[in-house]
């Protein structure tokens, strides 16, 4: 009988000691204040949670920037932290778009949010008064996290967005930083990178730092069916705009992650919605001024090409310059439908406030202008108004190897001649080039607004089959 009781203490002892857990969390990541998706998100945050009530609801980062309801609010941004906050988010990444307000906006958000923010490799100067975090704990069900965030930085050694709007902070490359945290791993039973890196930079992130079980990540868009491990750890990422919302599910066994499963969940396709986000939703959304019909378009935008000469024309036009040159990766729609063009579709088109410049440029100058701007734009070669030209790189985007300009016409570009170019003000900030206007012009005007102006001085407009760049090599990313 002893020895029965002392066996049966033993399978009991095991059975505690081999103790099973299972958890999940829903992540999404570069909302761009896709408000109209909000309420079926909603839904589906709700049927999970009611299932899993220790549930964790993670964002990767840009969750602002792109939908006028959000971005034109008087507070700038606000609309999407407060529905954040109804259905209950607990921690966000800090996305490049997060500094589109500035430091104040930005600050100003941070304070209305009842979630964190978490980046490990960015420093703000302690009178900037960021309540940002490099990582977080939290403990649900028993089961400790610790989420550590990562912002991506470029080239120039900042994120992807205007220099003026992160003065006063530094950053350092996430590969560099990452490793300094390992200590994190003996400190929690699962280990989370936060990140607004990119899918590319997140697999050599997980190179450096394969102590992680996960990494949600954000900033390329990318939507990541099923699992992708690499170098050992799980990557994830939704998309973008609210279309997907990424659902993972964690088995641990005595306090480690012995498997890991994720799967995208299309929101659309969620049967329900929730009443009380929609009524915030409809709220947010009851602008007249957005709904204004600027112009028409009969037979739509097929392309992001045709929409981007037509900013560029729109540019050119409103500043009397020879050349307008809009950045690829300022066009945010692939597409747009015939019908009427409102002053929402613009400011969806053009969300960042950027300010018109003028620069006096050599036709040298200009085949300059237009290097530095596809090597410091991953989006791909620029588009053009009063020029047309063909731009050969290599692998990348980086590798320009040749360009041939022409002018509008198809005739022979004047190299040697000075131009009035019209370019936005970040491409004025990020385009490496020497020239001999150093300063430029600022023309105190947003592009968005010299766009609508445009239109409205259009009855119709029509631009099916423009095409102005032409290109071999390197990536047409046009995200």
């Amino acid at each position: 009988m002893k020895r029965y009781c002392i066996s049966l203490l033993a399978v009991l002892t095991l059975s505690v000691s081999a103790q099973t857990k299972e958890f999940t969390i829903l992540a999404t990541n570069d909302m761009h204040a896709a408000v109209e998706n909000f309420s079926r998100f909603a839904a589906i945050v709700d049927s999970v949670r009611e299932l899993h009530p220790d549930l964790l609801l993670l964002s990767g980062g840009d969750n602002r920037t792109g939908n006028p309801i959000n971005d034109m609010y008087p507070i700038t941004g606000y609309p999407m932290v407060a529905l954040m906050n109804r259905i209950g988010f607990d921690l966000s990444a800090v996305g490049n778009h997060e500094f589109d307000s500035k430091l104040d906006g930005f600050r100003e958000l941070i304070n209305l949010s009842n979630f964190r923010y978490v980046c490990a490799n960015m420093y703000p100067n302690d009178t900037l008064r960021l309540h940002i975090e490099p990582y977080k704990f939290f403990e649900r069900d028993g089961i400790r996290f610790c989420i550590l965030g990562f912002i991506q930085v470029n080239r120039n050694g900042i994120p992807d967005a205007h220099p003026d709007a992160m003065r006063g902070i530094t950053f350092r490359y996430p590969n560099d930083v990452a490793p300094e945290y390992k200590w994190l791993r003996d400190r929690c039973d699962v280990l989370i990178l936060l990140t607004h890196n990119g899918y590319e930079a997140d697999i050599e992130l997980a190179k450096v730092f394969p102590e992680a079980d996960l990494i949600v990540g954000g900033h390329s868009h990318t939507p990541l069916e099923g699992n992708h491990l690499h170098s050992g750890v799980l990557i994830t990422q939704a998309g973008k705009k609210l279309t997907n919302v990424t659902e993972i599910k964690l088995k641990l066994q005595d306090g480690k992650v012995i498997d890991k499963q994720a799967h995208l969940i299309r929101i659309a396709d969620c049967p329900r919605i929730d009443t009380a986000i929609q009524a915030m939703v409809d709220k947010f959304s009851d602008n007249p001024f957005l709904n204004r019909v600027l112009t028409q378009v009969p037979n739509g935008f097929s392309s992001k090409q045709e929409l981007g000469c037509m900013m560029a024309d729109a540019q050119r036009a409103t500043t009397g310059a020879d050349i307008a040159i809009q950045n690829c990766g300022g066009v945010r729609y692939e597409t747009l439908p015939k019908g009427g063009m409102t002053v929402g579709d613009v400011l969806r088109l053009d969300p960042f406030g950027n300010e018109m410049m003028i620069f006096n440029l050599t036709g040298a100058e200009v085949k300059e202008l237009l290097k530095a701007i596809c090597r410091a734009d991953d989006y791909g070669p620029a588009y053009v108004s009063g020029i047309t030209y063909q731009i050969d790189l290599g692998r990348t985007n980086r590798e320009v190897k040749a360009i041939k300009v022409r002018n509008e016409k198809g005739g022979k570009f004047d190299e040697n001649r000075t131009y009035k170019v019209a370019i936005n003000s970040y491409v004025a900030s990020v385009a490496d080039y020497k020239r001999g206007d150093k300063d430029g012009t600022h023309l105190h005007v947003k592009s968005a607004d010299e766009i609508m102006k445009y239109l409205e001085q259009h009855p119709s407009i029509d631009y099916k089959g423009a095409v102005r760049r032409t290109y071999t090599g390197g990536e047409d990313m046009e995200k």
